[in-house]
């Protein structure tokens, strides 16, 4: 599923892995010793999910396909980069019968990306991020098809930066996101989702998932 880390909640009983391809952008606030720069990125990523019982494990791969990072440091693009994510996830309540659906999910990731400042050529550092994040998700599936859930992160991690060759380490300043989604189940055992970030760390992800 997205990004909140569901974590194959909508799979199949008898189908217990899951493909899927997700496109998305992100946009946050980091700070560096002080000074925030606005990150905003569009990336796109290949996910494989194995639920067996109520443990359900992920594995993502992904590429950065740009945007930028501005603020009181400078104004930077994106180059392109790569991410990659690990989670394992527990349902607490599977959503049978009048209960909702209730899990958690632990993720480890981490992105890295070229970046170039819009006034200096010659100032084109990296910048890599790691992330660890514990989230929870509330859903229920409703009319056979329909799988709408909320959820809420906590994260943190360091981010690695280092404009004009000064070497900072810096984080995210929100540290949470609240998250609205929903998955719908189609033919031929395919499923599409989206998910909305829209307090703390936003985000849009936008795929589509097949389950064997």
């Amino acid at each position: 599923m997205g990004l909140t880390g569901s974590c194959g909640e909508a799979l199949e009983v008898d189908r217990p892995l899951q493909l899927a391809l997700s496109v998305g952008g992100l946009r946050t606030d980091l700070s560096f010793e002080g000074v925030t720069q606005r990150l905003e990125e569009l990336s796109t990523a290949l996910s494989f999910t194995f639920r067996p019982s109520r443990f359900a494990f992920a594995v993502s791969l992904g590429v950065i396909a740009g945007g930028s990072l501005d603020g009181g440091l400078g104004n930077y693009r994106l180059s392109p980069g790569f991410l990659a994510s690990a989670s394992a996830a527990y349902t607490f309540l599977d959503g049978t019968g009048a209960w909702p659906y209730v899990a958690a999910t632990f993720i480890a990731g981490m992105a890295t990306a070229g970046t170039q400042n819009e006034l200096n050529a010659q100032d084109h550092p990296q910048l890599t991020a790691l992330d660890f994040r514990l989230v929870g998700v509330i859903g229920k599936q409703l009319f056979g098809f329909w799988f709408p859930y909320a959820g809420v992160a906590v994260f943190g991690g360091p981010v690695y930066f280092s404009p004009a060759g000064r070497s900072l380490v810096g984080s995210d300043v929100h540290h949470f996101r609240l998250s609205l989604g929903s998955s719908f189940s189609l033919p031929a055992h395919l499923e599409a989702f989206v998910e909305v970030g829209f307090l703390g760390e936003q985000n849009l992800l936008l795929g589509v998932g097949y389950a064997f």
